[in-house]
């Protein structure tokens, strides 16, 4: 058994790696409110580089922080019991689907992968007609996402030369261990720098929970649960009111599930603020700079995927994510969507924990995988 927790350990250290570099990515180029599921686009990548050879199988193990396409057995065997974890909680729900084109077939030995560790199947869809094989695939994503994630796939993306579409669905509902109480729910200034700021609606509560000030970092970190669930919040909230960049830059470097092990419970008046946010991402150039590029081009390898000997490549990678924080707890959903085509060839006083500045949050498995990672830096 041993051997299992250690492999766990490694998996949940190389998938956070990915979740953090992916995050500082995207973040790096927007100055809006951020929410992206790493855990969902990882898992739609991997489903696809399990069906990818040479140079891009190389590629993508590597951005993914797999190591080699050697690893690809390991790889499926955590997924394989990530998914079995997953399905005894309640409050998360993860969902895979590969849509194949109508007369095309899915390798079997890629098939069994998809459906042993990935829980995932194929279904035929006729994606010549753009606007009918959308409408499926969107309300299998609405379906899977509590209505959260909708219109995933724009119509226009999906033509004859359309050959697969691979999707991932994740959505969590948590009730928090210790509710906050609305009537204590005040208006508030958020900072949005060092002399500018607005109303929010502040949330507050005094319980005890794991808390830390990582002084040496310059940040402090305090871990919010949820009832009946492995899952758990965490926020970390730079000392600076304008400190978010220099956190965002220390984010790959920092270890979540090791700064977890560092926080101890304590007494804390924590104030936070209502907050929700949605997010989408075309995911291609940020996939790109990460270094896993030849996936969209016309070099790209796909062997194992179709019974069809025909070259495919990845045309797209969609992301849409939800988050939403109240006094009761926190609803989050995403949806990933990856569009393979076909190329013709052409101390003891309680710690006060005020969030009333730019911070940056994960939600987090019980493993300290990090299923969601955002910023909140503009409350409305």
């Amino acid at each position: 058994m041993a051997d299992t927790n250690t492999l766990d350990a490694q998996f949940v250290e190389q998938s956070n790696r990915f979740a953090t570099k992916l995050f500082r990515q995207i973040s790096a180029k927007t100055q809006e409110n951020v929410v992206v599921s790493p855990f969902s686009i990882s898992m739609c990548l991997t489903l696809a580089a399990l069906g990818a050879g040479g140079l891009t199988a190389e590629e993508m193990y590597s951005v993914l922080e797999y190591g080699t396409p050697k690893e690809k057995q390991t790889v499926a065997n955590n997924y394989s019991r990530l998914m079995a974890r997953i399905a005894t909680d309640s409050t998360v729900n993860v969902a895979n689907k590969v849509y194949v084109m109508e007369r095309y077939a899915v390798k079997s030995t890629f098939n069994e992968i998809a459906t042993a560790s990935f829980r995932s199947e194929a279904e035929p869809v006729n994606f010549a007609d753009g606007a009918a094989a959308a409408k499926k695939i969107n309300g299998w994503v609405e379906e899977k996402t509590n209505s959260k994630i909708k219109d995933l796939i724009s119509p226009d993306a999906l033509d004859e030369l359309s050959r697969m579409v691979l999707v991932n669905a994740v959505h969590f509902k948590g009730t928090w261990t210790y509710q906050f109480d609305p009537t204590l729910t005040r208006p508030f200034p958020f900072w949005l720098n060092d002399t500018e700021s607005r109303e929010v609606p502040m949330m507050n509560i005094k319980k005890h929970f794991a808390y830390n000030n990582f002084e040496q970092h310059g940040f402090a970190a305090l871990e919010l649960t949820y009832s009946g669930s492995d899952m758990t919040m965490m926020i970390l909230l730079p000392h600076e009111r304008t400190g978010l960049a220099a956190l965002e830059e220390k984010l790959p470097s920092l270890n979540l599930a090791e700064l977890a092990t560092q926080m101890h419970k304590q007494e804390v008046e924590v104030f936070l603020p209502k907050f929700k946010i949605e997010f989408t991402r075309d995911l291609n150039d940020d996939l790109t700079e990460l270094g896993m590029g030849r996936m969209f081009s016309d070099s790209a390898e796909f062997p194992d995927l179709l019974e069809q000997n025909e070259p495919l490549k990845v045309s797209k990678v969609v992301h849409k994510a939800f988050i939403e924080v109240n006094e009761e707890g926190t609803e989050a959903a995403a949806a990933t969507g990856m569009i393979m085509a076909s190329f013709c060839l052409i101390i003891s006083e309680p710690v006060k924990f005020v969030a009333d500045h730019p911070f940056i949050y994960a939600l987090m498995s019980r493993e300290r995988s990090v299923f969601f990672i955002g910023k909140a830096c503009k409350i409305r």
